[in-house]
């Protein structure tokens, strides 16, 4: 579980430098899914639920890789409301993927008869999927958006925070 939470911490921590029309990923989002790659492949030994996630995190590993180079280049930039579009689909799996995972810890609870905050993390997660929806509502409906933002922010750090309870259950009761 550990390299799923590294690469959870990659990807929902988005900082970017930006200038001008060049943007530099901090903490690429493409390393994140690459690493979680790897800790759902070691977790599928728990849950085969966790391989689910694999083909979807590979594609947004691809698809997030292309972008930081199209960030790097500038090119991104002017591709407007498609930008927006591909954004919003991006959310979409990556809340796909969350549910899986959530899932995969449910089902790894259930099989050795133990807590590891199945029920919280699902709750995060669906916190998450709401603060996710209503920033882009906000966005389109040209309000307030850093209200979105902050709150799809807090969600992701909630969520982070309980999977890593997560973790840290796991590796105590089950390692």
């Amino acid at each position: 579980m550990g390299n799923i939470f590294i690469g959870l911490l990659l990807i929902c921590l988005d900082f970017d430098l930006t200038l001008e029309n060049i943007k530099v990923g901090l903490l690429p989002n493409f390393l994140g899914y690459i690493v979680m790659i790897k800790g759902l492949k070691i977790m599928a030994q728990e849950s085969p639920v966790f391989i689910k996630a694999k083909p979807f995190a590979a594609g947004m590993a691809v698809y997030t890789g292309i972008l930081y180079i199209m960030d790097l280049l500038g090119i991104s930039a002017s591709y407007g409301a498609l930008t927006y579009l591909l954004s919003l689909l991006a959310t979409g799996v990556l809340l796909y993927i969350l549910y899986i995972i959530v899932s995969g810890v449910s089902d790894t609870e259930k099989k050795y008869e133990i807590s590891l905050e199945g029920d919280r993390l699902k709750s995060a997660w669906i916190l998450r999927a709401v603060f996710d929806i209503i920033s882009y509502a906000v966005f389109c409906l040209k309000q307030i958006p850093i209200i979105g933002v902050i709150g799809s922010l807090l969600s992701s750090i909630y969520f982070l925070v309980i999977f890593h309870k997560s973790k840290h259950l796991y590796y105590a009761k089950v390692l």
